[in-house]
């Protein structure tokens, strides 16, 4: 009975341990309490600084940045096309412009990351303003760029 619940013990305390983050080689660990966690102070009698966890610091990947061209082709003037387009564009952090033609289609250019630049694309090709019709949308290849040209997502007249 006793070699049991020092087996019990024994893998009770290293899965503790393996389940705890370290620094500094002392486990910081909270301890649960009803449902919710209390921290505990490392021991007592360190001070704070010693028992705090760093946040993993992850390695930020660099985002290469797109341009392209666009014109959207349909019932897309007189419908607040644009005024969309330039609150969308600046919800993704898609920096660029938008303007009407004399062709009653809109055109213009499109910068940012390439997740953020597909969903605009895609956006403007399906969705639009509410009482726009969108018949085709066409882009220019997407060239990267090394930096914006745009502080923000224009409308131009």
């Amino acid at each position: 009975m006793i070699t049991s619940d020092l087996l019990f013990i024994f893998i009770s305390f290293t899965t503790i341990i393996a389940t705890h983050e370290r620094t500094n080689g002392i486990v910081c660990a909270s301890t649960e309490i009803d449902g919710t966690f209390a921290d505990e102070n490392c021991a007592g009698t360190l001070n704070q600084a010693s028992c705090r966890i760093e946040p993993k610091i992850q390695p930020k990947m660099s985002s290469k940045l797109f341009m392209c061209d666009f014109e959207v082709f349909g019932i897309v003037q007189g419908v607040f096309f644009r005024k969309y387009t330039q609150k969308q564009a600046s919800s993704l952090g898609i920096r660029g412009w938008c303007m009407n033609t004399r062709d009653d289609t809109v055109k213009g250019q499109l910068e940012g990351e390439e997740k953020a630049m597909n969903e605009m694309k895609h956006w403007l090709q399906t969705k639009g303003s509410p009482s726009s019709r969108i018949d085709k949308a066409v882009f220019s290849v997407p060239a990267e760029i090394t930096n914006y040209s745009f502080k923000d997502f224009s409308i131009r007249r």
